[in-house]
């Protein structure tokens, strides 16, 4: 299944909605002045924001489904053994639990600093920030313990098959691409403990807050070592350790 394609359609269904929603102030012949211009300005943003999920997803809809039907810079493909496959989706949820505690305690620093900070300094306005603050250690809490656990699940229904290709990966129905502006592939590795194997895919881009990494772990069957190990070589001859740079820019 094709789950980029599906999300995509579901955001140019939003997309549209959203935008005719615009035109309903117009033809009610509410007031521009007040709430017709907010339902205007809101219906607008969504829209906006839809569309460009739409065409975000679109390509990456078609990056998977390049990988589906083994076409385009498409490397090579193989099938998971069920219980190799739950073993290490299962180290992969662990190491992403380690990674959103550690951001979770920066998050949580910030939190306790601003809602003691603005209690000391101005007590009636910083009981608001307080408890704002308290809800939002509390949801930061609840999705960082909630997500991994809720990702595997998924994979865990998903086709037990791994797809390489020199820009995207694909883990079961989960596509990880490198190919946006901004992002590169930093590293891959075929990696080996406890009589398992698999082959881990390092790739980075550049967000608001700065550079961010994501690690996808490919489980390999010993009978198919030697096309990971293709597919490894295939993908070192792309990796780089700097981010590239960006279109316009050089």
């Amino acid at each position: 299944m094709n789950r980029d394609l599906k999300f995509a359609r579901r955001a140019w269904i939003v997309a549209l909605i959203a935008f005719l929603a615009c035109f309903v102030p117009g033809l009610a012949g509410w007031d521009m002045m007040d709430i017709g211009f907010a339902l205007i300005m809101l219906c607008g943003m969504v829209s906006l924001t839809a569309l460009i999920t739409a065409l975000v997803f679109r390509s990456r809809g078609k990056q998977a489904e390049a990988l589906l039907s083994g076409t385009g810079e498409f490397i090579v493909e193989w099938s998971i053994p069920p219980e190799l496959w739950r073993e290490i989706l299962q180290l992969q949820c662990e190491e992403e639990k380690t990674m959103k505690m550690g951001l979770l305690r920066i998050v949580w620093f910030f939190c306790v600093l601003f809602g003691v900070g603005f209690i000391v300094f101005d007590p009636d306005a910083g009981i608001v920030v307080g408890v704002v603050m308290l809800l939002l250690m509390v949801m930061t809490g609840l999705l960082a313990k909630l997500t991994p656990g809720a990702r595997m699940r998924r994979l865990g229904k998903a086709e037990t098959r791994v797809r390489v290709g020199k820009k995207c990966v694909m883990l079961g129905d989960e596509l990880h691409s490198w190919s946006m502006p901004g992002s590169w592939l930093r590293d891959v590795a075929l990696e080996e403990e406890d009589g398992r194997s698999w082959l881990r895919v390092c790739y980075a881009f550049i967000t608001r807050t700065g550079i961010q990494e994501e690690n996808v772990l490919l489980p390999v069957p010993p009978s198919e070592i030697p096309k990971a190990k293709f597919a490894g070589e295939a993908l070192a001859k792309v990796k780089r350790h700097e981010p590239p740079p960006l279109p316009g820019t050089v």
